[in-house]
């Protein structure tokens, strides 16, 4: 991942620790506001690897290998994936960690609040190790009354993606982007299929 994708993650970064900050402010700072206050957030989960798809791996320039005693695992073989993988890693000591323990996938994160109306606001995303062959991605807000859910799939792109939405949601509960679930999966280029933890958050 280049460097501009790792000033892109701090950004992203910044903007989830504005909205705990917002969480975390007096109810009194927050009387003239439209919205009610954030309930607080809980931490970013790790992605993890759920196995590999190797006609990915190959149109990338890798090979899904498993060894003696039977840790699979992507490898590069031709010198585009070489580099690839040499700049990922040169450029991993500047990358966020968003102050969470990142899975071998990288990590996911869904933070948020419900607002009027029973508007349900979030932002979502992830940060992987790899650019992103393609992904699916599902958030779902558990109103006590009713449900709301919005779902996102896109082709070849960063390795680092955030979306910005809404839904709606009536009665207290809470949102979360599915773990270990089809419905939010990236896979990288190097054929790694990358499900999230499970992020989540509350609201009343």
């Amino acid at each position: 991942m280049t460097s501009k994708i790792a000033r892109r993650a701090l950004s992203i970064s910044g903007a989830a620790a504005l909205t705990l900050a917002i969480a975390l402010a007096p109810q009194a700072a927050l009387a003239d506001s439209p919205d009610e206050a954030p309930t607080i957030i809980n931490e970013n989960m790790p992605m993890s690897i759920a196995g590999y798809d190797a006609a990915i791996a190959e149109a990338n320039g890798f090979e899904i290998v498993t060894d003696e005693s039977g840790v699979t695992r992507s490898v590069p073989v031709t010198d585009e994936a070489k580099a690839l993988v040499r700049e990922a890693a040169a450029d991993s000591a500047d990358f966020t960690t968003f102050d969470t323990v990142v899975g071998d996938c990288g990590q996911a994160w869904l933070n948020g609040s419900k607002g009027a109306n029973d508007r349900v606001s979030f932002t979502t995303g992830y940060s992987v190790r790899l650019p992103v062959q393609l992904h699916q991605w599902r958030v779902t807000a558990y109103g006590f009354i009713t449900t709301g859910e919005k779902n996102y799939a896109q082709g070849a792109g960063p390795a680092v993606w955030s979306k910005s939405d809404s839904t709606t949601a009536i009665g207290p509960g809470y949102a979360i982007v599915p773990g270990f679930s089809p419905v939010a999966m990236v896979k990288l280029v190097d054929g790694a299929t990358c499900y999230s933890g499970g992020p989540s958050f509350n609201f009343g």
